[in-house]
């Protein structure tokens, strides 16, 4: 009974949704079997529009579309297409976007683009002109215009250019403006009729496209050099350099058809936009203010995404400023941290970078991109936003009043060149309970590379700056500053204030005993190993975490919420880490319970019951050990996500599984060569396993194990693979990580 009535209900929401007009509308629905004889065959002037049902733009027009239907009953057809359906006919007139309007006019196979407003009332005034126009030519009739046609009386007299064998490569090719140009006859009674025409064009055309006349009969020159046969003949000539080549005009001869023709070449041959860095309130107004839409790019800071990274991610941007420039949109990009007003209106910052938005000034509202911030994720962002129709609806700016955008601080723009990262001379530790020897040495650990940004926001980044600081212990491992570095850590990150020291903990670097001296297998995580309590400790964590469920935990009670595992197989080394979920705390759940008790159920797995490693191991595993929580879920409570790694015993091949923003590089010769793909449903919310107690919370994700991507590939000797949580990959720059690995000493 259940699954007929949801059956039925989708099926009574595609019904109702697939199409805009029926027939009690006075809007004529065509298709691929009626086209032709109702329009093509017709001597009516038709307007016709080309939409999909998925278009909010379209869903929008279709009460106006009704209304001229209506309004002109009688006098134009006002006809549809569902383009989406009859892709075909779309694809004959050439249609990109939705909804597009056509005229089809006197001459059917010259149809020309609406380029008026989406109004009942903009839309009908076009109509009743392009009526009266038909009607003028029926009657032979002609607005003004001279005889000769090579200028027009009236206002456009002057905006039509007399072009002559001796003046044509000096006025049209050695211009950059784009160019119309008639080649005429006196005697030619089409000229006569077009001569008004060409004179309205070229007004309405002024600034944008240059028109001009040739007396064919005079200047034989020009007409045999553009090889002239009959009159009248309109050449194109493009802006920019010319070659002295010409296009042949195939547009109709009325000055709408004229128009929308020349402005489609315009549109096309304007340059793209440019992609401007914010660095004063003025270039965001005059990219924003006036714009349907102004995209805005957060680039990571210089020292995550060094001059080419940055560069990368810029001609990027612009190349999809260049398939777009006909949108009119605004491009603008800035630096990560740079702008909090602006990133705290449109909900980005902190982390996650490189993100990206769409403002819509006009209506104080914004959108932001949810896939990957790459070609596809954007381009899919951008088609969506071209063709109005978006996944996730635009909502208001935060903190910005009506019909303001975002104040900005002026800034220097950036020089172009690499970032340096800033030397702290002191960071007081006095607070931090280390031993008086240890201190001075903890001291000089921590401000061999401490970025600026940590220093000023010490209080709010423990737990950044004890990931960064863990990294630095790999590179000086086995010495004694190790062991101080990872006693001072346990006081310093706020995250790791009840961990207990073991001998896995918190990094570890090692040659794998798979193959030797093979690869360098890295693990960091900034909470805990997975095996860092007895089972006493674990179910004692349970029961009062059960009995905190109801009321706010007391600061004591905060936790680190990474865990990770190492062990070793017959079949290969296995690494593997997961990131709990913090927001676990606001409902009184420890959530580095959950990413322990997975990390701890997978070893098992690998240690008791593994009899095969093969690229799809990893994932079985991953979803066998999240099986194992679901069957004691009334106990483990939470989300997380994880990544595991293995490195094949007799082959020098890497399997990986990564589900989140969890993941591994693979370093080689001081290069990055693999990375893992990181998984978000939206900004700041990764893929993650998960289990939810009956708390209601929109926020709450689950993600099924086999969304885990999965790859496999060959690693080479001395490689290093990192596995980390995304405390790591969110605060360190690739340099960073790359000079710290260099120093590891191989024998």
């Amino acid at each position: 009974m259940h699954t007929c009535l949801a059956f039925f209900i989708i099926g009574f929401l595609v019904s109702t949704t697939n199409g805009f007009y029926s027939s009690s509308d006075d809007v004529i629905e065509l298709d691929s079997s009626n086209f032709d004889r109702l329009v093509m065959q017709s001597s009516d002037l038709w307007f016709v529009e080309f939409y999909a049902p998925w278009c909010g733009h379209c869903q929008n027009l279709a009460p106006e579309w009704k209304r001229v239907a209506t309004a002109l009953k009688g006098s134009v057809k006002i006809g549809a297409v569902d383009a989406d359906t009859h892709k075909s006919l779309g694809q004959q007139y050439g249609i990109s976007g939705f909804p597009t309007i056509k005229i089809f006019g006197s001459n059917k196979r010259s149809p020309t683009n609406y380029q008026g407003g989406r109004t009942a009332d903009a839309i009908v005034e076009q109509a009743l002109s392009q009526l009266r126009t038909i009607a003028n030519e029926r009657l032979g009739k002609r607005t003004g215009g001279s005889s000769g046609g090579s200028s027009s009386s009236g206002s456009g007299e002057k905006d039509t250019i007399e072009l002559t064998d001796s003046n044509f490569d000096s006025i049209v090719i050695d211009s950059e403006d784009m160019w119309l140009v008639e080649f005429m006859a006196p005697w030619c009674g089409h000229c006569k009729n077009l001569a008004p025409e060409w004179a309205r064009a070229a007004t309405e055309l002024k600034g944008k496209v240059k028109l001009g006349v040739v007396d064919a009969t005079v200047h034989t020159q020009l007409a045999q050099r553009y090889g002239v046969q009959g009159f009248p003949t309109i050449k194109f000539f493009p802006s920019g350099r010319k070659d002295g080549q010409a296009e042949e005009y195939d547009g109709g001869r009325t000055s709408s058809d004229i128009v929308a023709w020349a402005l489609d070449k315009f549109q096309a041959n304007v340059p793209a936009p440019d992609v401007l860095e914010i660095t004063n309130q003025a270039i965001l107004d005059d990219n924003c203010a006036e714009k349907q839409l102004c995209i805005i790019s957060f680039l990571p800071n210089i020292l995550d995404c060094q001059s080419a990274c940055r560069n990368e991610h810029l001609t990027m941007l612009k190349n999809f400023a260049e398939n777009y420039k006909r949108n009119r949109w605004g491009w603008l990009w800035v630096e990560a941290f740079r702008q909090q007003k602006l990133e705290d209106s449109v909900g980005i910052g902190g982390f996650g970078y490189p993100a990206q938005v769409a403002i819509n000034a006009r209506k104080g509202k914004y959108v932001v991109l949810k896939g990957a911030f790459s070609q596809m994720g954007i381009s899919s962002f951008l088609k969506e936003l071209s063709a109005g129709r978006l996944t996730s609806p635009l909502v208001p700016l935060n903190g910005v009043a009506e019909g303001k955008l975002p104040t900005i601080i002026d800034s220097e723009p950036w020089d172009g060149q690499d970032g340096t990262l800033d030397i702290v001379e002191d960071i007081d530790l006095s607070d931090i309970n280390l031993d008086d020897d240890d201190s001075d040495k903890m001291k000089k650990v921590i401000n061999y590379r401490c970025p600026k940004f940590f220093q000023n926001n010490f209080t709010l980044s423990m737990q950044s700056l004890s990931v960064y600081a863990r990294l630095f212990a790999r590179a000086i491992s086995s010495t004694e500053a190790e062991h101080i570095l990872f006693n001072g850590l346990l006081r310093l990150s706020s995250s790791s204030v009840h961990a207990t020291q073991s001998s896995n903990s918190l990094a570890i670097t090692y040659p794998s005993t798979a193959i030797k001296h093979a690869v360098h297998l890295v693990t960091v995580s900034s909470g805990y190993s997975s095996h860092d309590n007895n089972e006493y400790e674990c179910i004692t964590k349970t029961k009062r975490r059960n009995s905190l469920i109801e009321q706010k935990p007391h600061p004591s009670n905060v936790y680190g919420d990474d865990a990770f595992f190492i062990t070793k197989h017959r079949l290969g080394d296995f690494l593997g880490v997961a990131d709990g979920v913090g927001g676990w705390r606001e409902h009184g759940i420890d959530p580095s319970l959950f990413s322990r008790s997975l990390m701890d159920a997978c070893k098992s797995l690998i240690d008791n019951k593994l009899i095969d490693l093969n690229p799809l191991t990893l994932k079985e595993l991953l979803s066998k050990g999240y099986k194992q929580l679901l069957e004691d879920k009334q106990c483990i409570i939470g989300s997380s996500t994880a990544c595991i790694v293995a490195l094949h015993n007799e082959e020098r091949i890497l399997h990986t599984a990564n589900l989140g923003d969890s993941g591994f590089v693979v370093i080689r010769k001081n290069t990055i060569v693999h990375r893992s793909q990181e998984q978000q449903h939206y900004f700041n919310s990764p893929f993650q396993l998960a289990i939810h107690p009956t708390i209601k919370d929109p926020r709450l994700i689950a993600d099924s194990p086999d969304l885990a991507s999965v790859t496999s590939f060959d690693v080479e000797e001395n490689d290093f693979i990192v596995i980390a949580t995304d405390g790591l990959w969110d605060n360190l720059p690739d340099a960073t990580i790359l000079e710290e690995i260099k120093q590891i000493k191989v024998s």
